[in-house]
Formats: structure tokens, C-alpha cells, sequence
């Protein structure tokens, strides 16, 4: 967590030469996936239709330690065309091959895997598959293209090693097929990959301290281009940007640079391609753009390039070209305008287009200043967000990806730190969309060479425990990792000139439904015992460290959810719970300490909040109105502190009517008041807690007043004092399941429905209920049992967002936690794929006999019949809405969202607990 690296500024975002580019005003830029045309260019996804194992040479027992001597040898069996799977699983990619397993102390006694005690046991993958039979004619250049592997990677083609070693286990590679495939015939891949590559080796070793998951856990594509003249890459980025008004600029200059490849090898001229004709001619680039919308501008550049083979026959060329673009759109967190810039490769005699390439592109300006800390578009913009590992394992569906980026949204959060490594390139999409910037970093200062090579006007950062010495000189803005507000105030007297930012801070540890734990009051500490619900006093100090002064250009909090390894203490506790939503997304109430501090309280129609909220008020509280004998700590007291969150300037506590007094609330530490309301001795009695978020303090007698106006809503609603109201009530006994969808769910920004491609994934939310229809808070030992009914879906995995729960993750049931459980679903069908990419896929994947689903992947629309069931109580289902219709597609809704108000703190009882809650607010 806390370690130095070389960050890339957030708003210069990252370079990724496979997926992603960007510059020094802010660009952002991604390949188009998927794209299709008659240049006979394909890139289709070969994420179906493989199978898995773990074990070296036979199925791994996971209540074993794993063996230290893992080497598969140079041919072993299961690289062969003919070895038997069929005790092998039919999975599909992206798959984390470890996560499972249940948390295991016999596997590993010492914690292993970032003391998320998962062992991490060799896997192995194998696909069989051909190429389409129309590919052929073409003959043209064929790979496959791995977004990631965790970790040490080797790959065997029909028996024969083609890649002896991949062992970075976030970085991409790709493997050509030109020399070892055949059209008309049968082939198999087989993969191996050793997940504990760590720098010493060893099977408690890896790259990271926490937890990083092992297997083909991106994306897997097999991609057509033309062999003998081809485009490369395409990177964008811009500058000269004159602007007329935050979203509208007079002009930009958009620089590019194209990579193309070129082969002449005369050992392919007996090859009938299409290329055979541009030998002798020259080859050209033409350059266009289009908006958003697909309207192509009037922009054109024509770059020559002379066809010269190099002494191998092969060469690459990088060309760049510059383009005068007239009142261009601008990118802005309300409005992300997305420009698309095309690279069309063609024979400069007969005009023929011989390979195109395009990518996304947005245009901002940016300024990291010494004293008023950061500005978008020429706008104060203080930073925001979280840090962020994959709290769902290492494989994070897009869906749920959006579901992460809109959570941070509707708490203030503007961007994301990729922590600590390369992110998932669809990830980066998501949040080009939704208008969040993402501070990406590399290790080391040698990175700062190579961003000012690629683009000098990126700005640079590093996460650094102190200033100054030959790393601090380096780069260009000084980060900070978990420093106080005295560190940065010297930092700021000693280097005058230089940017601050507070790059990581505040880990202050909670746990959702512990309201008599442990409570965390400073930056990451490691108590043996459970953390407390509530951890404000810590969150207010540590992020108004940066928040809190002009100077400092923003924060990032660590981090937005729990994830898997580093635990707050050693033990029986599997995942971290730094975060402001648990392991499985159920927010905690830190997770509305912060919609309050940097959301609601910040002003509309600032260019840094993520979206308007219209004046509104909110309050939350943040403990349940359980006996004090519910925990161990307090069993035997007769009274209890409750808390509150709020925008409101005043708070008043009431038990079964009875006022508990009013208290002041202000924006963290401002002055004396705090950023929370703290009733203590508050007197237990069953029965309703509420919270009455107001604008004066009162008096005795409207103190008085305020009991009768308890007794009815509607004179609350009357009364010009009361901002909002929250309420939670003591649990009755279990009664019934309550099934709810939060993902997609319109409330969370995340759609309507799924889409049909096979790889989409649903968040359905089980809560244990008492007559009333509230969660019972207390409910931690319910087995819920999920099944899929009918429908193209699967149970992916359960989980509760318990820290201490060793039950299998891919289960299909899991004991409730505080009276919530999580089912997470995933299509199988591919109906919602393109005509010409069903025909391909028919073509390429390969399933066994005793696949019975093959016949209907790519056909079945219905949608998904989830059903939820528990000993004593009656089963119950929902209905999951399917879509072929690509306006449901993860980008396209992540597209629509931008501006868009969510909602995490919903005042339905089928989305929150016993709250009515934060958001029955009165504007």
C-alpha cells in the first residue's frame, strides 16, 4: 500500500501503448475493440469455450500447501493435441483461477496470497479452436492478444512451446499463428500459468502484499490484420489549446503518431494477397475525425510515407502529423466529449485502403500549480477519488467495473489511482466516459525519461513517504503517501514551486454492522479486533490534510472497497477494510461521510463535483438500534453513542419520539463542531432511532414541538426547519428473503438490463427481512442458497462482505452478514453479438460433446429467473432483464451516464437496511 512510485498524473492520465494514450492537455485515447471492415481487419473475442485445471499434473488439493517445484517441463502432456480433459471445468474468460477456493489456515497457515489465505496453486487452460474458413483468402497476419495472465505465463500451439515465459502479470503480449496454423484444421492452446512469480519465489511470494488473484483474468482476442502493410498503433494527443469557455474551445492542434509495419520478405510472393499490387507504390496515411455521434469533420491530413524494405524485410515506420482543429468540444467531467480519430492506410496511386485503425480521443487542458492546486479547463478542480485494488477477486466484469466507478460518483469521488499497477484497458473506457480522470503509476524514476520522450507536456508524480533528494527533483508534482497536514505545509515552505498532492491517505479501517468494534481514529492502524462502524473522527483529519488547503491539488483516499490480502491484523480476517464499500459493494456509513463532505457539500455547477445535487440534504445514521447485549464490547450496558452524518448544519436524535438533543455539523474540521453528530449515553430502548437533519438549533420549545412533529411525517415535511430525516428501528425476528437487483440498476447508473455477450454480470442483492420488511441487522448465520431458475445465466460467485468469512467464493450459497448476501450472475448467451461476429465464433470455439448449452449461446434472449432460498424461510425470485440491444452495452451506459445522479443510500427498504433513509431529504 504505502511504497514510492512514479506516478503518471491524473489528469494526464495513462499511456498504455496497447489500449490507452493521452497528453500533457489531458487527452484520452483507446483503440476501438472489435472493430470490423474491409480492410480485412478482425478482432474478436477468444474468451469462450476453454477449459481449466489446477495442479501441476493433477488436480490440486486445496487444503494442501502448494509445492514450491512447479516447472512444467518443456512438453509436458497437457500441452498435447490429444490429452484428456474431461475432468477438466468448462470456464470462460476472464477467469481468476484461485479465487474459488475457500480461505484455507491448513493451504496456508502463514496467510499466502496477501494473508487473504487463498492458496496459490500452477493452473493450467486449454482451448481448442480454428481459424474462420473466409480468412483464408486473405492470408493475412493472425495473433492472439492477452490483456493480462497473472503471472508467469507459457503458452504451447498444438504440442509446440511459442512462448516460454510471460512473467509480468499486468502487462499484455501477444503470440503470432502465421508459422504454426493451418485454415481447414483443428489446433489447441494450452496454457500454464505459475501465479506465485514472485521476485523470490516461493508459494507465500508474489508481485504485491495483497491479494492478486492468478489465471487468464483479462481479456483474450484473436485478431486478422493484412501481413504485408498494416497500422500498429495510433496515438493522439494535443496541444495549442485556445479556450472560449470551460466546454468549448476557438482552436487545438491534435498531434499524432502512426506505427506502421511493412513486410517485403519475397518468401510471401507466391502469396495471392491483396497487397501484392502496392509493391512498387507508395503507401499514404489519411487522417480523419469524426464527433460522437459518428459525424466525420472536415479535417483531413495525408501523410507519404516511401515504401522501403528494411535488410530482414521487415520494417517498422512511425510517422507523425499534426491537424488545426476550428472550436473543438472539450472534455469535462459533466460533458466527457469523446472525439474518434481514424487511420486509414492506403496506396497513394490507386487510392486503395490497404489497413485502418482508429482510436477515442478528448480534449482538455490541465495546470498542476504550486499554490491553487489543480486546474481543468482554466477551473479550480480539486481532485477526489479513491485507490483502488479488485475487491471482487482479480477479475472485475465491466458491469461491475461501472458499478465501482459510479459508486465513487455518488459519493463526490472524480477519479480513480489504478493501485498499483496497469489497469484492465476496458476500465479506462468506463471512466473516459463517465468524465473521472485516473492517476495511472510505474515503478521507478527511469519512467519520467520515457514520458518525456513519448510526450514532454505529461506531468508527472510520485507517491513518496517524504520530500526532497533526486526522486522529489524528478518529477513534476510531489505526491505524498499518508502524510500529515504538517508534512505537506513544509513541503509547501521548502519547494515553493512545486505542486502538491496528497496521492495516498487515510486508511481508516471499518466494517459494515460492527457498531461496538474497535474504533479507527488514525491513518492505518492494525487492531486485532474488529473495526468500528464508525471511523469520522479519523476520515475528517486525514483527508481535510489535502482537502482542507488551496495549495494541495486533491486526495486520494485508500480505497473506495475492501479487497482480498492485507488485512488490518493477523488471523482469521481475510481482506482489508479500508474501503467505503465492502468486498462485495454494500456501502458502509464512511461511504456517507464522504457523499456528505464531497458531494452535497460542495456547490452545483462546480467543475469537480460529479453531479449536480440541487440544493438537497441528507442525514445517515450510522449505527443500528440493536440491544448493546448484540456485542460482546457492550453486552451488559444500558446505554449507547449513536452518530450521525450529515450536510444539514444541525442534527437532532430521537428514541421512540424523545428528543436526545440537538448538535452542531460542519465540513470536517472547519471549526469546533466536527464533521458528525455524537450523541453519547443515549438510553436503549426497542423501538425506532431517528435522525433529524436541521437548520437551527432550536429551542426548548420548539425542542418540545419537535416530539409531536415526530409522530407524523407530513408535518415534518411542513416544517421549514427540517432538512431531512433518517430513521432505523430495532429488527424483529426473520421472516422472509427480499431478492433486489443493484446492478444494472438505473438508481446506480449502471442500466437497465444485461447485455447479451457472454461475459456481462449482474449484482442481485438478497436481505434477510423481519415482518416489517426491514433487514434484521443482526442476521449473520442465514444460509442463502441461490439458483438460477431459467434464463441464459450463471451463478458466478456469493459472498457477504464479511472480512472473516472462509466460505468458498464460487459457491453457490453463503451466510448472510448483518442480513445481507450477494449473488453475482453472468450471461452465457452471445445473442446480442453482431451477425458477422456469431459466424466467426461459430467458425473459431470449439466445445465438447457433453456441452449441451452450445446450441443455445447464440440464440437464447430470454431473460434471467434467479431464485433465493433459506432453511425456514419461503424461496423467492426476480427477474433479471436481458438485452440484445447494444444501447445496454457496458460503454454505452457508462456514455449516457455522464453528469448523471446515482444513488447508493436508497430509502427502499429492498435497497437499504432498516433505514429510511439518507436520501428522504427535503430540498
Amino acid at each position: 500500500m504505502m511504497m514510492a512510485f512514479l506516478l503518471l498524473s491524473w489528469f494526464s492520465l495513462l499511456l498504455c501503448l496497447q489500449c490507452i494514450t493521452s497528453n500533457a492537455s489531458g487527452d484520452v485515447n483507446y483503440h476501438d475493440h472489435g472493430h470490423h471492415d474491409h480492410h480485412h481487419r478482425d478482432r474478436v473475442t477468444f474468451n469462450h469455450g476453454w477449459k481449466f485445471r489446477t495442479g501441476l499434473k493433477e488436480w490440486a488439493d486445496p487444503y494442501e500447501t502448494p509445492p514450491t517445484d512447479v516447472d512444467p517441463g518443456i512438453a509436458p502432456p497437457e500441452s498435447l493435441i490429444d490429452y484428456d480433459t474431461s475432468n477438466w471445468r468448462h470456464v470462460s474468460l476472464p477467469h481468476d483461477g484461485l479465487i474459488a477456493s475457500a480461505p484455507s489456515k491448513m493451504a496456508c497457515p502463514n496467510g499466502c496470497s496477501g494473508q487473504s489465505f487463498l492458496p496459490r496453486h500452477v493452473l493450467w487452460y486449454r482451448k481448442k479452436f480454428s481459424l474462420p474458413s473466409d480468412w483464408e483468402e486473405s492470408r493475412g497476419h493472425v495473433w492472439l492478444e492477452f490483456d493480462g495472465s497473472f503471472r508467469n505465463t507459457t503458452v504451447w500451439l498444438d504440442g509446440k512451446l511459442v512462448l516460454s515465459s510471460h512473467d509480468s502479470g499486468y502487462t499484455p503480449f501477444s503470440i503470432s499463428l502465421d508459422d504454426d496454423i493451418h485454415h481447414h484444421q483443428n489446433h489447441t492452446i494450452a496454457v500454464f500459468v505459475d501465479p506465485d512469480n514472485g521476485d523470490a519465489g516461493g508459494p507465500g511470494r508474489g508481485s504485491g502484499w495483497w491479494y492478486e488473484g492468478g489465471g487468464l483474468y483479462r481479456n483474450v482476442w484473436l485478431n486478422r490484420a493484412p501481413r504485408r502493410n498494416r497500422i500498429d498503433d495510433l496515438f493522439v494527443y494535443t496541444t495549442d489549446i485556445l479556450l472560449e469557455s470551460p466546454t468549448k474551445a476557438l482552436w487545438a492542434t491534435l498531434h499524432g503518431n502512426v506505427t506502421l509495419y511493412q513486410d517485403d520478405d519475397n518468401e510471401n510472393d507466391d502469396d495471392d494477397t491483396d497487397d501484392d499490387d502496392d509493391d512498387e507504390h507508395d503507401v499514404c496515411i489519411v487522417i480523419s475525425i469524426s464527433d460522437q455521434d459518428g459525424q466525420l469533420l472536415n479535417n483531413t491530413e495525408v501523410v507519404k510515407l516511401e515504401n522501403t524494405a528494411s535488410p530482414t524485410g521487415q520494417q517498422q515506420y512511425h510517422s507523425s502529423y499534426q491537424m488545426k482543429l476550428i472550436f473543438p468540444q472539450i472534455w469535462s467531467t459533466g460533458r466527457p466529449f469523446l472525439y474518434q480519430v481514424h487511420a486509414v492506410l492506403r496506396d497513394c496511386e490507386t487510392g486503395r485502403a490497404m489497413d485502418s485503425f482508429s482510436v477515442y480521443h478528448g480534449i482538455r487542458t490541465i495546470d498542476y500549480t504550486a499554490n491553487h492546486g489543480f486546474f481543468l479547463n482554466q477551473q479550480p478542480f480539486k481532485i477526489r477519488g479513491f485507490c483502488d485494488h479488485d475487491a471482487f477477486g482479480i477479475v472485475v466484469p465491466d458491469r461491475i467495473n461501472l458499478f465501482r466507478a459510479q459508486a465513487s460518483r455518488s459519493i463526490g469521488g472524480n477519479g480513480r489511482r489504478t493501485s498499483h499497477n496497469p489497469p484492465d484497458p476496458t476500465l479506462l473506457d468506463i471512466y473516459d466516459r463517465l468524465g473521472m480522470g485516473k492517476e495511472h503509476e510505474e515503478a521507478g524514476p527511469a519512467f519520467q525519461t520515457v514520458v518525456e520522450t513519448l510526450d514532454g507536456t505529461r506531468p508527472t508524480l510520485a507517491n513518496m513517504m517524504k520530500y526532497g533528494g533526486i526522486l522529489s527533483d524528478t518529477v513534476d508534482v510531489q505526491g505524498f503517501s499518508h502524510r500529515p497536514r504538517e508534512t505537506l505545509d513544509e513541503c509547501h515552505a521548502a519547494l515553493p514551486e512545486k505542486p502538491i498532492m496528497q496521492s495516498e491517505c487515510c486508511s481508516c479501517n471499518t466494517m459494515r454492522g460492527e457498531d461496538a468494534g474497535c474504533e479507527t481514529t488514525y491513518d492505518n492502524p492494525h487492531y486485532d479486533c474488529d473495526q468500528a462502524t464508525f471511523n469520522a473522527r479519523c476520515l475528517e483529519q486525514t483527508v481535510n490534510a489535502s482537502d482542507g488547503v488551496e495549495y494541495a491539488a486533491g486526495t486520494f483516499v485508500w480505497t473506495l472497497f475492501d479487497y482480498y490480502g492485507e488485512p488490518p491484523s493477523r488471523g482469521l480476517t481475510v481482506s482489508s477494510t479500508y474501503g467505503q464499500f465492502d468486498l462485495v459493494g454494500f456501502p458502509k456509513p464512511a461511504a456517507f461521510w464522504f457523499r456528505s463532505q464531497w458531494l452535497l457539500n460542495v456547490t452545483d455547477g462546480s467543475p469537480d463535483k460529479t453531479f449536480d445535487t440541487h440544493g438537497s440534504y441528507e442525514v445517515q445514521l450510522v449505527e443500528s438500534w440493536e440491544s448493546p447485549d448484540s456485542w460482546n464490547r457492550t453486552k451488559g450496558n444500558t446505554t449507547r453513542t449513536i452518530h450521525a452524518y450529515s450536510n444539514a448544519p444541525f442534527i437532532e436524535l430521537f428514541v421512540n419520539n424523545a428528543s436526545q438533543g440537538i448538535l452542531p455539523v460542519t465540513t470536517m474540521v472547519h471549526d469546533d463542531s466536527g464533521s458528525y453528530a455524537e450523541f453519547e449515553n443515549v438510553t436503549w430502548q426497542a423501538g425506532t432511532l431517528r435522525a433529524v437533519g436541521r437548520r437551527s438549533n432550536g429551542t426548548t420549545s420548539s425542542s418540545s414541538s419537535s416530539h409531536q412533529e415526530m409522530e407524523d411525517d407530513d408535518d415534518d415535511a411542513d416544517d421549514n426547519d427540517v432538512l431531512a430525516i433518517a430513521e432505523i428501528k430495532t429488527s424483529g425476528p426473520a421472516v422472509a428473503i427480499q431478492l433486489s437487483l443493484d446492478c444494472p440498476s438505473p438508481q446506480t447508473g449502471t442500466g437497465k438490463a444485461l447485455f447479451l455477450d457472454g461475459q456481462d454480470a449482474a449484482l442481485v442483492r438478497a436481505s434477510i427481512v423481519d415482518e416489517t420488511g426491514q433487514v434484521v441487522y443482526m442476521a449473520n448465520d442465514h444460509n442463502v442458497t441461490f439458483q438460477i431458475v431459467s434464463g441464459p445465466g450463471i451463478i458466478q460467485g456469493t459472498g457477504s462482505g464479511n472480512p472473516k468469512s472462509y466460505e468458498a467464493n464460487d459457491a453457490s450459497w453463503h451466510l448472510t452478514y448483518h442480513g445481507l448476501v450477494r449473488a453475482v450472475v453472468r450471461v452465457t448467451s452471445l445473442a446480442g453479438l453482431s451477425s458477422y461476429e456469431k459466424k466467426l465464433l461459430s467458425m473459431i470455439d470449439h466445445y465438447d460433446d457433453d456441452d449441451d448449452s452450445v446450441e443455445d449461446v447464440f440464440h437464447d434472449t430470454d431473460n434471467i429467473v434467479i431464485q433465493a432460498s433459506s432453511p425456514g424461510l419461503d424461496s423467492v425470485t426476480l427477474e433479471i432483464p436481458t438485452s440484445i440491444n447494444r444501447k445496454h452495452s457496458v460503454l454505452e451506459v457508462a456514455r449516457a451516464s455522464a453528469g448523471q445522479a446515482v444513488n447508493f443510500f436508497s430509502n427502499d427498504s429492498d435497497h437499504d437496511d432498516n433505514r429510511i433513509a439518507a436520501n428522504t431529504a427535503i430540498s
